[in-house]
């Protein structure tokens, strides 16, 4: 299913799921590079911390961001993301530390809470950000699903921690996932093809040959199987129906610009 919707408040453009937004207790948005006051290379609403950024910059974007999203979150809970497996408690963080400064100690690749007020956020540029909800137990879960990561089976640690933690169902789960490098972008050698050919029984659908060692990786689709594989209904997952090597004006990406680049930021908490 193939559903983000653009929207825009106050020149701050994001996206949101529909599916999402169907439920009542959520708040989430994806961000986009639109709407923020960093100069270039950062410009304009570059939403991390990178080598050679202003932190009021930073802190200005992120503002305006939460705002234009509706989402007013009495904390951030945010890690250092590493391209593992590890998804952790946003109760594990410590309180009151400051959006993107809080992480340095936990090392993760997700975030779960449900806790009304929290706000989970990853940031990426190029990865796929995916957002959980869980409509029965009221809880939210954000996820950064990179090649590494997303081979490791992050996913599936996400619907397992909210499993043990919440008592969620996976078939209950709501999920949406952000903008991310297109299968049709996103060029990898060889050597990076053996983890989906062990983990997925229909790697070929999603792996193609280019030649010369070099193949194309839907990353996306992946990440969507890895969901369906743990249980996850299709009719609930959204994906996006964008890429951010391809939308250059729309969305930062490290494949394309190098560094230093920007960050997008999705987020998901519980009104």
């Amino acid at each position: 299913m193939v559903s983000l919707d653009i929207r825009e408040k106050d020149g701050v453009e994001f996206l949101s799921s529909p599916l999402l937004g169907e439920c009542g207790f959520v708040r989430h948005a994806f961000s986009t590079r639109q709407g923020g006051v960093s100069e270039a290379p950062f410009g304009s609403l570059n939403l991390g911390e990178a080598e050679g950024e202003e932190p009021e910059c930073v802190r200005e974007n992120r503002r305006r961001f939460f705002a234009a999203a509706e989402m007013s979150p009495v904390r951030v809970a945010e890690v250092r993301q590493v391209h593992g497996t590890d998804v952790i408690a946003a109760e594990e963080i410590a309180a009151g530390a400051p959006a993107g400064a809080g992480a340095a100690a936990h090392a993760a690749d997700g975030i779960m809470t449900d806790e009304p007020g929290v706000f989970l956020a990853v940031q990426t540029a190029d990865c796929v950000p995916v957002l959980l909800a869980d409509p029965e137990k009221r809880a939210v879960a954000a996820v950064h699903a990179g090649r590494r990561g997303t081979e490791a089976g992050v996913i599936t640690s996400a619907v397992l921690g909210m499993k043990e933690r919440y008592g969620t169902r996976a078939e209950d789960l709501i999920v949406a996932l952000g903008p991310g490098i297109s299968g049709k972008c996103y060029e990898v050698g060889e050597d990076c093809i053996p983890p989906f050919r062990r983990r997925y029984p229909k790697w070929k659908e999603f792996c193609i040959p280019i030649g010369g060692g070099q193949w194309l990786l839907d990353l996306p689709e992946a990440v969507r199987r890895q969901l369906v594989a743990s249980g996850v209904r299709e009719e609930r997952i959204g994906t996006a129906p964008h890429c951010t090597f391809s939308e250059s004006a729309r969305f930062f990406s490290y494949r394309r610009d190098g560094a230093p680049t920007g960050r997008l930021l999705a987020a998901i908490g519980i009104a």
